[in-house]
């Protein structure tokens, strides 16, 4: 059994993005873009039946630290539950994202694990929390508790950092990423990426898609909100947790909020959290809950909202 603590490596992300429906999946590799199952209709002039031709995306999200300084004997923990998450999902046969922390991204376990462990169907991105790994070979000083990983927010996030080295930690990471794998992440995800870091990662990168946290009031410590609610969004270049409210003003990826949240009750300080995430006894670990939500998404009518659409088309997931 999967510790509860390590809750947040096996995520599931709601998406949804019209023009991705486009694009086929072997095109985009797989995990973030490739299986087109949920959320709802995102441009004024989509049919608005249950049955009409939108995407409805569903994406198993799994991001993978090195190590976590709350959990004894962390790095055998964490190796383990993504070895036996690879082993849950493959079965299946659904595309997934493997997304790598930087620490995780250089140990040569998680390098042999991914290489010969998954399938077509999946995709290896990144997750962007910077441990002090990636922090000290970007030629920064590391300001963390004496630890690989801190998730205070000034230290583990890139908004921490200034813009010259909000761009310095990219290069480094994608030039050690395409050593390893022969090509750079596709998608980036996070709970939080700031405008300079997107705007960098789409521009010298080509990333086509990233994610950050849903909406929420004090979880974990982090409060977000205010932000384009459950669905996907172009971000603008002012502020990356806000919609674009034009073209000219957006960044070219579509960002897409993680963890499914309940339409009703994920709201404000309640009583318990409301996602997809199966350490929630009442949401994502109660099959009738995740049975409503998917039904919610799939079958029912999906209502129009607007999002500004992509300047430029989505290039395939290739070496670059």
């Amino acid at each position: 059994m999967i510790h509860h603590r390590l809750r947040s490596l096996f995520l599931i992300t709601i998406l949804s993005v019209r023009h991705l429906a486009r694009v086929p999946a072997a095109a985009v590799g797989g995990g973030v873009l490739a299986l087109l199952l949920a959320c709802g209709a995102v441009a004024a002039d989509a049919p608005k039946t249950a049955d009409a031709v939108q995407p409805r995306i569903v994406n198993l999200y799994n991001f993978i630290r090195n190590s976590d300084c709350r959990v004894q004997n962390s790095e055998e923990v964490l190796f383990n539950a993504t070895r036996q998450q690879i082993e849950l999902i493959k079965p299946t046969h659904l595309p997934a994202t493997w997304a790598l922390q930087y620490d995780a991204l250089i140990n040569p376990r998680y390098q042999k694990l991914l290489k010969e462990q998954l399938g077509p169907q999946d995709e290896i991105g990144a997750w962007w929390e910077l441990p002090r790994q990636l922090v000290q070979k970007a030629g920064l000083k590391w300001r963390g508790h004496d630890h690989d990983w801190d998730w205070t927010a000034n230290i583990g996030f890139s908004p921490g950092y200034a813009p010259d080295e909000r761009r310095k930690l990219v290069d480094v990471y994608m030039a050690d990423f395409k050593a390893i794998f022969g090509y750079y992440p596709k998608s980036v995800g996070s709970w939080f990426i700031d405008e300079v870091t997107l705007e960098h990662m789409v521009r010298k990168y080509g990333i086509v898609a990233s994610c950050n946290c849903k909406d929420q009031v004090g979880t974990d410590g982090y409060t977000l909100w205010g932000g384009y609610w459950n669905q996907a969004y172009y971000p603008s270049r002012l502020n990356a947790y806000m919609p674009a409210q034009t073209k000219d003003g957006q960044i070219d990826v579509p960002v897409f909020r993680m963890l499914g949240s309940d339409p009703i009750y994920q709201y404000g300080r309640v009583s318990g959290m409301f996602t997809l995430e199966p350490v929630y006894s009442d949401a994502g670990g109660s099959a009738a809950w995740v049975g409503w939500f998917m039904k919610s998404l799939i079958q029912n009518r999906a209502w129009p909202s607007l999002i500004l659409r992509p300047a430029r088309k989505i290039r395939s997931a290739g070496t670059a």
